[in-house]
């Protein structure tokens, strides 16, 4: 074993081959600093199935550029540096004959710092005062551009023309759900799905989208309708009072005989006091 200066003298041999060693590729280790500059347009797939066609820089995506998730989502807009950046808009089920919904919004380094919701690229989602189809102007987004449609040819939905909903099956606008697989159909193949709702979204489903199912509508007083039953037999009417005109026709008929009385059409009865003469007296002739 050797001494303690022995050891010393080593740790302090190697510490000065590792410094030397450090300033040599001193150099090399620094950071090369990047060109921004330095994009080109480039049409990507990446293993999660999603796709990217756009600008591409030194770290990723840049510039303007579309990016389609696997579940068919697509992003326009801008990127920095692999995420969204910049002005954006996020289109959901772009099939333009089942129509899509937009958000537009701002980003910042993937984040989103302002919105608008857009139905169908047209009509716009207010979050804190929304008013849509609601009372007391119950018009769809078609409805304001064109007119109401008259009685019998009123539009059922805002999407034209309205689509055949399977009995059983509810009309979620983007689909047709089940409630008995609780997933999301295709509206041209029911044997396609589309995805899966939450329980919350579900309840929502079944309380207010349209069904199949074809049921007698019976009152809505949201609507101020009012509604009665009909009536089959009309109720006989009270009789008259006693003092009415037809009790006193009635009580100068004979009712046993069904005759009137013999002075009852006497123009006699019907004067007044006043107008009455007075009867004639007869004198007897005197003896």
């Amino acid at each position: 074993m050797g001494t303690t200066k022995d050891r010393e003298r080593r740790t302090s041999h190697w510490t000065n081959l590792m410094q030397e060693f450090s300033e040599k590729h001193k150099e090399v280790c620094r950071a090369t600093p990047v060109d921004p500059s330095g994009t080109r347009t480039i049409m990507k797939k990446f293993k999660t199935n999603s796709r990217y066609q756009g600008g591409w820089g030194p770290l990723g995506m840049t510039g303007y550029g579309e990016y389609t998730f696997p579940n068919g989502v697509v992003y326009k807009g801008e990127f920095k540096e692999g995420m969204f950046h910049g002005n954006g808009e996020l289109i959901y089920n772009p099939d333009p004959a089942e129509g899509h919904s937009v958000i537009r919004g701002n980003w910042e380094n993937g984040t989103m710092t302002s919105r608008s919701i857009h139905f169908s690229n047209t009509l716009e989602y207010n979050e804190h005062k929304w008013a849509y189809c609601q009372q007391p102007d119950r018009r769809f987004d078609i409805e304001y551009a064109t007119s109401i449609q008259p009685a019998g040819k009123s539009y059922l939905t805002a999407r034209q023309p309205t689509i055949e909903i399977p009995p059983g099956y509810y009309d979620t606008g983007d689909g047709l759900y089940n409630p008995k697989t609780k997933v999301i159909y295709n509206h041209r193949d029911l044997t396609s799905i589309k995805r899966a709702p939450s329980q919350r979204e579900q309840r929502w489903i079944v309380e207010n989208c349209r069904v199949g199912d074809v049921k007698p509508l019976g009152p809505r007083p949201d609507l101020y309708e009012t509604y009665e039953q009909p009536t089959l037999l009309l109720a006989q009417p009270p009789p008259p009072p006693a003092t009415s005109l037809t009790s006193r026709i009635s009580s100068q008929f004979d009712i046993e005989h069904q005759k009137p009385l013999r002075d009852f059409y006497n123009p006699s009865k019907l004067r007044s006091a006043s107008m009455q003469r007075p009867p004639r007296r007869k004198f007897r002739p005197a003896n």
